[in-house]
């Protein structure tokens, strides 16, 4: 069977509510609370398991927000073993996520330690998201 990949996220994108958080590995890089990633998978077999690979840095808890097609992606934002280097993440995503040839969205948003919107919400950044799917 024939794969193919789609590019999500291709610039870093720091989650939080804290500025300057990273500036002593990214000046100047904006910082959003939530943001809806859309993207497409040409030819899709939705039934079939699909691999969304990234790199995340300094997630301090699976209370955040992180969903592909309104479904949640089973374990959550991974938390960082090591939060002062970058990590890289693979996580399934199955049918139930009901991939389409258009209009696909990753969902991600920072939250606090108790999974809420207020208070202390995580800073962190993911970078290089890409699904990697069957055709069909």
């Amino acid at each position: 069977m024939a794969t193919n990949f789609t590019a999500i996220v291709s610039q870093r994108q720091h989650f939080g509510d804290e500025q300057g958080t990273f500036n002593d590995v990214e000046p100047n890089l904006n910082v959003i609370t939530k943001k809806d990633f859309t993207f497409d998978c040409p030819n899709v077999n939705p039934n079939e398991t699909a691999f969304l690979i990234f790199q995340s840095r300094d997630v301090d808890h699976q209370r955040n927000i992180f969903k592909v097609n309104k479904v949640d992606v089973s374990g959550g934002l991974p938390a960082s073993p090591s939060r002062d280097s970058w990590n890289g993440n693979i996580m399934l995503i199955g049918s139930r996520h009901v991939l389409t040839a258009t209009n696909n969205v990753l969902h991600v948003e920072s939250r606090n330690d108790k999974g809420e919107t207020g208070g202390d919400i995580d800073d962190f950044i993911i970078d290089n998201v890409v699904i990697m799917y069957k055709t069909r």
